[in-house]
């Protein structure tokens, strides 16, 4: 076929497929299409610019936005002074200086472009299609600068360099961080994002790692229970809110009480299987052990050896000893020593005096001459929570114990209360007598008819001592002197440096301690500020407290200013049920 004979059979074609165009006009067709692939390429090519350019704008918009909140450190302006190899656009002149007009028109430019502007904003650029218009609470976001970290020296996006007080205020989402405290946002603001971890009964301070203590009704029975020594309930309340299905199970600050309990209490078993469960549940490392108890003997150690050493070094250098003379006599241990009668009221005291002793706990029973029924149900409950620890206890006294209440609960007298017959069988098993333990299991059958409890095994370990066993020789109520010193002045109206009073509370505040207290106000002097360390503060009862709250109400009408720092969840908790946050700054320390 020739060529024109082809060309004549495209011609037909074009002519059916387009029967209103004139015959001679066919021939101009293939330039028409020609035009019209051209004309389809460059749409093709727009839509691409367009595309990419939407995509570098936005990254761009998003680093001025990260900018704009967390500031330009030097490596990072370094790193941005070099134009973009994306957007042509964003490239600075180089046949003249600058302008700086021009760079926040740009910004408007793109931002505009992005999320649209409203009439408040500037005129977008003729070459630019108008933007939809941008919600008020969106323009009106306020945004605050934060420091830039390490990680960020090296931008993803190379920008023109720009100078941070030209940069308008970039509308978007404000994110915020623990590092920093939150912008006030306006009321058509959204509230600020809350930490999934965001305590419960406690309010942020300025310091990521100290909170300032509010008061928290939902946990005042345990607080007070451990404020009663009543530990079982206070443990049963905390078990209790943080289990699943509960109120607080997914409040990590309630978790973290219970924690502060378990040291408190000296419970390393507890506090191990407490610490499993919440990194199961939190995805977080658990808080670290430690032993209250035993800090608070080490700082009362140290105390004591400062005391002597001052004392020594007043004191003159004595007159040489004879040779003959005897040895200086050796004190005897400390312990806590039974009273005549043991019942409900010195099973509490037990339970408090223990817990500001190191282990292993020395307890002396010689004294006892009476075990009263409600004595011996609690002291039972006490060796059975013993018994599943594995920890060490020392003893003296044990066997006169026991004799004591074998003659309270003789063989085949049913009228004896059960409960001392229990409390026998939990010290066998407790000083791991099972000889003993099945005599006695035997007799209770004979008299009461009934199956005995089963012998088990105790993880705790009892040992004999000998030695003599003093009281404990120190006070559960422990308060240091008053230490005074100079520090700067962070008020405004004043300039200089203002009188600091610093002092520490440690053991257990129990009791009357209005006399202390007001020995501690003769040392106070010019003091403007009053800091109280509470870190070896075991616990504090009701009594104590309103002595403490009094003690405070004081300070602040002489315009002085208390800070209590440091103490365990339960004690600033307690503070706030009391009342004493309302008149002085709790402050916790988060450990």
């Amino acid at each position: 076929m020739s060529k024109e004979t082809g060309s004549f059979f495209r011609k037909v074609a074009r002519f059916v497929t387009n029967p209103t165009t004139d015959w001679a006009a066919l021939d101009n067709a293939p330039q028409d299409a020609a035009e019209s692939e051209y004309a389809k390429t460059e749409i093709k090519a727009m839509i691409e610019r367009k595309r990419r350019n939407d995509f570098v704008r936005k990254r761009e918009l998003d680093m001025l936005r990260k900018i704009r909140r967390e500031g330009l450190s030097q490596d990072a302006a370094l790193a941005m002074s070099n134009p973009s190899n994306m957007d042509p656009d964003s490239r600075p002149q180089l046949n003249g200086p600058r302008s700086d007009i021009a760079v926040k028109a740009k910004i408007d430019e793109i931002e505009l472009q992005m999320v649209g502007g409203g009439a408040n904003r500037p005129p977008v650029s003729p070459t630019l299609p108008p933007a939809p218009t941008m919600p008020d609470a969106l323009a009106n976001a306020p945004t605050a600068p934060m420091p830039i970290h390490a990680h960020a020296a090296t931008l993803p996006v190379e920008l023109p360099p720009l100078d941070m007080d030209d940069l308008p205020q970039v509308s978007g989402e404000i994110l915020k961080s623990g590092h920093t405290t939150a912008t006030q946002a306006s009321s058509a603001a959204p509230a600020p994002i809350t930490s999934p971890l965001a305590p419960t009964g406690f309010q942020n301070d300025i310091d990521l790692h100290v909170t300032e203590v509010v008061h928290d009704p939902e946990l005042d029975e345990a607080v007070i229970a451990f404020a009663n020594a009543d530990f079982d309930q206070c443990e049963r309340c905390l078990l209790d809110l943080i289990q699943p299905g509960a109120a607080r199970h997914d409040h990590s600050e309630t978790w973290m009480v219970l924690f502060d309990f378990y040291r408190s209490l000296d419970l390393p078993q507890q506090f191990d299987q407490l610490a499993v469960s919440f990194a199961q549940k939190f995805g977080l490392s658990a808080p670290q052990w430690y032993s209250l108890p035993a800090k608070v003997a080490a700082f009362a150690a140290s105390q004591e050896r400062a005391k002597k050493s001052a004392k020594a070094a007043e004191d003159k250098p004595a007159a040489p000893a004879d040779v003959g003379a005897p040895p200086p006599e050796q004190p005897a241990i400390e312990g806590w020593v039974a009273p005549a009668l043991i019942d409900a009221e010195a099973v509490a005291q037990l339970r408090m005096e223990i817990l500001q002793r190191p282990r292993p706990w020395i307890m002396d029973w010689s004294n006892v001459q009476q075990v009263s029924p409600e004595g011996a149900a609690h002291l039972g409950q006490v060796v059975r929570q013993w018994a599943k620890e594995p920890i060490e206890l020392a003893w003296t006294g044990t066997g006169h114990l026991m004799a004591i209440l074998g003659d309270t609960s003789p063989t085949g007298s049913r009228d004896v209360d059960p409960t001392y017959w229990m409390l026998r069988l939990d010290i066998l098993r407790l000083i791991n007598n099972p000889m003993l333990f099945d005599e006695v299991a035997i007799d209770y059958c004979v008299t009461y008819e009934l199956s005995p409890p089963s012998w088990e095994p105790a993880a705790c370990k009892v040992r004999e001592v000998n030695d003599a066993v003093n009281p404990h020789s120190r006070s559960l109520s422990m308060v240091s002197e008053v230490v005074t010193s100079f520090v700067e002045s962070q008020f405004q109206n004043e300039v200089g440096f203002i009188q600091v009073a610093a002092l520490n509370l440690s053991g257990q505040l129990i009791g009357d301690i209005g006399t202390t207290l007001a020995q501690l106000e003769t040392q106070l002097g010019a003091s403007i500020c009053l800091e109280i360390d509470c870190q070896y503060l075991l616990r504090v009862d009701f009594i104590a407290a309103g002595d403490l709250l009094n003690w405070v109400l004081a300070r602040r009408d002489e315009q002085r200013q208390v800070i209590f720092v440091n103490p365990h969840r339960l004690i600033a908790l307690f503070f706030g049920a009391m009342g004493i946050n309302e008149h002085a700054k709790v402050k916790l320390q988060l450990v």
